[in-house]
Formats: C-alpha cells, sequence, structure tokens
C-alpha cells in the first residue's frame, strides 16, 4: 500500500473524502468561444479559444458515425484537425506515444476499420490553461455485442492544436466479446461483498461504485500488487467549481517488463472515480499483439 499511497497522495483523497466546493460549474469563456450548448453544464474552468476548439471538435467527432468508408474518412480527417502537424498520441500504459498527425490519423483509421461504431458523449470536461481533461462515456459494438466503458481524455494545447494527447480508459473491455469473458480480471470479486457504509469510488474492473473503505484498500491493494518499481508523479491537473481531475504519469514494471503508465483521479460530487489500463498490467507484449488480432480482424459491422 505504501507505494500506491506515494503517487496518489493523502489517505483522505484515496478514500474519496475530496469534494469540490458547491458552486456553479458554469464556465468562463472567451468572445471567441461557441460551444454547443448542450456542453454548458458540463464544462469547468475558463475557457480560451483554443480549449473551445478543441470541445467543440472533440464532441462532434465523438457522435460522428463511421459506417461507411466516406463517412470513417471525413471522421478520420477531423479527428486529425484536432492535433498539430507534430503532436502526440499516448494510451494510459503501454506503447510508446503515436508521432504526428498523419501517424495519430492512421491509428484511428484502423481503430474504427475494426469497430466503426464507435462513438462517445461528454460526461464533464475541465480546462485549466492549456490543458483539458474531457471525460466520456464511450461505446462500440464489438463482435457483435455492446460494449459500454468511461475514458478520460487529457490533452495539451498549442496553438489551438493538441501537441500531447493521453486516452486514459481500460483497453481490456475491448476484448470482453472477442474472448466470450475470458479475459484475465485484475479484480475479481473486489466489489462482490462490499456492506459497509463509506466515500463512493468508481475504477476499471468495477460494474457500479462500491462504498466500502475496506474493499477500496482492498483495490488499492490489488493494484499494488500488479506492479513493482512503481515511479509515477504528479502531471497535468485541472479544478473547477465542482471537479477536480489530476494525473499521475510515469514508469512501473509490469509483466516482466517496464511500462509507460499512468492514471487519472478523478474527485467531486459524485464517486471518486479511477482511470487507467488493466491491460499492459495482466498481459504481456506477446499476448497483447494475439488479442488486438483476434479484435482487429473479427470486429463486426455497424447494425442496421
Amino acid at each position: 500500500m505504501r507505494k500506491i499511497k506515494r503517487f496518489l497522495g493523502v489517505a483522505a483523497v484515496l478514500l474519496g473524502a475530496t469534494v469540490m466546493g458547491s458552486g456553479a460549474a458554469v464556465a468562463e469563456t472567451t468572445e471567441d468561444c461557441s460551444m454547443p450548448k448542450q456542453l454548458a453544464d458540463l464544462v469547468e474552468g475558463a475557457v480560451s479559444p483554443s480549449a473551445c476548439a478543441f470541445i467543440t471538435k472533440q464532441t462532434e467527432f465523438g457522435a460522428m458515425r463511421s459506417d461507411t468508408p466516406e463517412a470513417r474518412e471525413a471522421r478520420v480527417r477531423l479527428y486529425g484537425t484536432i492535433f498539430a502537424a507534430d503532436g502526440t498520441l499516448a494510451e494510459s500504459g503501454g506503447a510508446a506515444p503515436i508521432q504526428g498527425r498523419a501517424n495519430i490519423e492512421n491509428n484511428l483509421r484502423t481503430l474504427l476499420g475494426a469497430f466503426p461504431t464507435f462513438r462517445f458523449t461528454p460526461v464533464k470536461i475541465v480546462v485549466n490553461g492549456d490543458a483539458v481533461f474531457y471525460e466520456a462515456a464511450n461505446e462500440a459494438v464489438i463482435h457483435g455485442r455492446m460494449v459500454r466503458y468511461p475514458a478520460v481524455y487529457r490533452v495539451v494545447l498549442g496553438d489551438g492544436e493538441v501537441t500531447q494527447g493521453r486516452r486514459y480508459h481500460d483497453r481490456t473491455e475491448w476484448f470482453r466479446p472477442v474472448e466470450n469473458d475470458g479475459l484475465r480480471e485484475l479484480f475479481a470479486g473486489i466489489g462482490d461483498n462490499c456492506p459497509r457504509p463509506g466515500p463512493a469510488f468508481t475504477g476499471p474492473g468495477l460494474t457500479a461504485p462500491v462504498t466500502d473503505p475496506v474493499c477500496h484498500l482492498a483495490y488499492l491493494g490489488r493494484l499494488s500488487g500488479a506492479m513493482t518499481d512503481v515511479r509515477l508523479a504528479p502531471d497535468q491537473a485541472a479544478a473547477g467549481p465542482r471537479t477536480k481531475f489530476q494525473e499521475y504519469r510515469g514508469t512501473v514494471r509490469a509483466k516482466g517488463r517496464t511500462i509507460d503508465f499512468g492514471m487519472v483521479v478523478g474527485t467531486g460530487s459524485g464517486p471518486l472515480r479511477y482511470y487507467f489500463d488493466t491491460l499492459p498490467l495482466s498481459y504481456d507484449d506477446a499476448e497483447t499483439a494475439a488479442l488486438f488480432t483476434k479484435l482487429l480482424t473479427g470486429a463486426a459491422p455497424l447494425a442496421r
């Protein structure tokens, strides 16, 4: 437990005791910002023109369809305009960042080709200068089965474009239909018997928020047990009247290799929320490659 506390801060935060103030969550926008009206109550912080442009395009991208080659390519092109020509995009755990707009577009083209039904809707967006945390509810039909999972997209902006993007979500969820529920579950059984009251939390591997502090400690203990040589430190953060996001980045050793790893912790008026990827903690590189081969060659097309 000591290494978990080192990178997530004081125990009160770990147990969900931190709650932001109860003030209104209306974003402070500039005259140059014309975000969709449906985002007004979801955005917190001072929204610059650059942040406004990112939030607007990200939301449009999340709602687009990609069930035809033409629609998919239009979606890829829009996504490319979000990034700087030399921008980077990384997952929360595993491989090195994707370098450059063209490579980022190719990565998205591959994923949308595998599951064209992928889309998301915004849940909460918090802006801190050039840093934006975009919390979303994701879904996709994979092998004929609807898969839903939460995510946080953390970006750093420069001159109106994303110079550094990171996706915080549990990619293990993508493979649930592929493996017919035979996945390795890092947190199996953690939420099965949690009767005690306490601050609620949720995270990868949980189907509903858990309120039992003993189960919370067990959850963090399971995460700690999957890692060695943990070297994580606070990175970007953003706080609004009701919501705060804190990012932690660095390296850990898991499944016999050292990997880049990170997580986002969200606090606010609801449950404390952990966002990270269990895939590289449960599968080594060869096993992960085999899973992706199954995913990219057998995902179901959009149901009409």
